[in-house]
């Protein structure tokens, strides 16, 4: 049994034999002779004409369950393969240098892709990864046939591809694939968007897949943890098993009415779980779990999926679907959350370190059209609602908040006077995700209807490690007790002036580390609808006053492995 450590893309357990894609020479350098020309184009026109069809088939499945910004990365799809230039090129390929075709497809997208990555603007390079999805959904086509006696995996598999692509998690069979690992993919990617909209469990970053896989494998992909497990013993079988049967039970049932009233600790202590989501199908599970509202919106979707900036008009029938889906339940938008040089705002050129640069509100800032249209929008599409908020990334300090909050009353006064129907009121609140906005919090929320954590960014900044950077990942994940110390002093200021502290993340829903959570004062959660119920059952085994014990184990623990032998020893199954 060999355990292999990669990056998470989307959580989850999935257990099956494996499905290798992607990994045998996609092109051939053999010249046709003349007489193959007209079979080489006819094959193109096919494997287009199919491809077409199977995308158009992918969005009919999938209406119901992706937002409708989700849907459009299939319209890019289309018009890729509806690019008179791309398939010109690739007719030219064959015609003049009687490639096949599959080594047209191959020389023309590598040409491409060559472009987009050179370009500094990331819009550019994310469009490179939509024109790989559709090269390799050609060259599946085009590879059918070859494909059509091999041996593949009898009902759900682990599909274990060289890139992540939406090409390979969305064929005919998509249905049956139970989870993804790759060795490429970043989770701004298209197809990370979508594994983790539909929930496919899904790992990236490990190498060397077919060294380490053979179609039929047996494998446990743990992608919460981001571990995969091959040639597992049969205890570690049985219980992944299980595991991943709870899994596919949480995201297809609903909480019963029963654990939505017991939104409680042990002692009857009531807490708010609100949803973590960014597009219109993933709103819709925040209601159907019975959550209490959306306690961040990531509104970055709608920007990446569009070849063009998206209107002012689209962003308010965006939001106002969010808002109507939370039946009168507060929904708090996150304001856009990326580097400047994503949208392509501020500074020219490339910032030397982009994540410490021009992100969040200070892109906003230095592209006020972009801050205000978003503002503009927010506002008319909570006219008459009640519980929107505007939630401010990347804060320093007073000084970002303020600005915003200015800019806020202006569009608001702005609307007004052009008899524009718009909110009355709409809260505003830091996400605190820098140290500094750590540590000056009380000032902050002088100036704040109430404040959001971000635990896994605010970690990420504090112990200076990335936790998309593989060499780095053991930093990340480290229980330092500086980490836990300030959460604690965190929830003390918010108590001190009565203002609410919502904790954000994929951590605020670790059940190792509720008890502390709960223990320090925390009452205000927003996790992802399908970490909803390991929460519920932690609160349910834990009374406030027995957190408030383990929460002082942990602060008096002097060394990160102290602070581990406390949370190894809690009750959280």
């Amino acid at each position: 049994m060999t355990r292999v450590r990669g990056e998470s893309v989307a959580p989850g357990m999935a257990v099956g034999q494996v499905r290798l894609r992607g990994f045998s020479a996609e092109a051939t350098g053999r010249r046709i002779a003349a007489d193959e020309v007209e079979t080489e184009l006819n094959r193109l026109r096919e494997a287009l004409q199919k491809s077409r069809a199977q995308i158009e088939e992918i969005k009919q499945k999938q209406s119901g369950s992706l937002g409708e910004a989700e849907l459009r990365i299939f319209d890019a799809h289309l018009a890729y393969l509806g690019d008179a230039m791309f398939t010109t090129e690739i007719e030219s390929q064959v015609l003049q240098e009687r490639l096949t075709v599959r080594a047209a497809v191959q020389t023309v997208f590598e040409k491409y892709d060559r472009i987009f990555q050179l370009v500094e603007s990331e819009m550019l390079r994310r469009r490179a990864s939509d024109l790989r999805d559709v090269a390799t959904r050609l060259l599946r086509n085009l590879e059918a046939d070859a494909e059509r006696g091999a041996v593949a995996p009898v009902g759900p598999y682990i599909l274990a591809a060289s890139k992540l692509t939406t090409a390979d998690m969305f064929n005919l069979d998509n249905e049956k694939v139970d989870g993804i690992v790759a060795e490429e993919g970043g989770m701004s990617s298209h197809a990370a968007i979508l594994a983790r909209g539909m929930g496919i469990p899904t790992v990236t970053g490990i190498r060397d897949l077919p060294r380490i896989l053979r179609d039929g494998d047996l494998v446990v992909l743990d992608a919460s943890a981001g571990e995969l497990v091959t040639a597992p013993d049969d205890a570690t079988l049985a219980e992944a098993t299980a595991a991943a049967q709870r899994w596919k039970a949480t995201k297809a049932e609903a909480p019963k009415p029963a654990d939505l009233a017991r939104h409680q600790t042990r002692d009857g202590t009531p807490i708010e779980l609100l949803g973590s989501c960014g597009s219109a199908g993933e709103a819709d599970l925040v209601r159907t779990f019975g959550m209490e509202g959306i306690g961040v919106y990531r509104t970055e979707l709608q920007f990446l999926v569009e070849r063009a900036r998206p209107s002012e008009d689209a962003l308010v029938s965006s939001y106002q679907q969010v808002i109507l889906s939370q039946h009168g339940r507060p929904v708090s938008f996150r304001l856009l959350d990326v580097m400047a040089a994503t949208l392509q705002v501020g500074q020219q050129g490339a910032e030397r370190n982009p994540a410490l640069g021009q992100r969040g509100v200070r892109g906003l800032l230095a592209s006020q059209d972009l801050l205000r249209m978003q503002l503009r929008a927010i506002l008319r599409a909570a006219a008459g609602a009640e519980g929107v908020a505007v939630l401010v990334p990347f804060v320093t300090g007073t000084a970002d908040l303020q600005r915003v909050k200015s800019a806020l009353l202006e569009e608001r006064v702005a609307l007004k006077k052009a008899k524009i129907a718009c909110a009355a009121e709409v809260q505003l609140a830091p996400i605190v995700e820098v140290p500094a906005a750590a540590m000056s919090l009380a000032a902050l929320l002088n100036d704040a209807d109430f404040a959001v954590v971000s635990v896994d960014d605010l970690q990420a900044y504090l112990l200076a490690a990335d936790r998309d950077n593989a060499a780095v990942r053991g930093y990340h994940e480290m229980v330092h007790p500086a980490v836990f110390e300030m959460l604690a002093r965190m929830a003390k200021d918010a108590e001190r002036r009565e203002k609410r502290l919502v904790l954000f993340g994929e951590s605020a829903a670790d059940p190792t580390r509720v008890p502390f959570y709960l223990g320090v004062g925390y009452r205000s959660f927003s996790i992802a609808p399908v970490r909803l119920r390991g929460v519920l059952r932690v609160m349910g085994r834990y009374s406030v006053e027995e957190c408030r014990r383990v929460a002082a184990r942990i602060l008096e623990a002097p060394r990160t492995l102290d602070v581990q032998k406390v949370l190894v020893n809690l009750d959280v199954q």
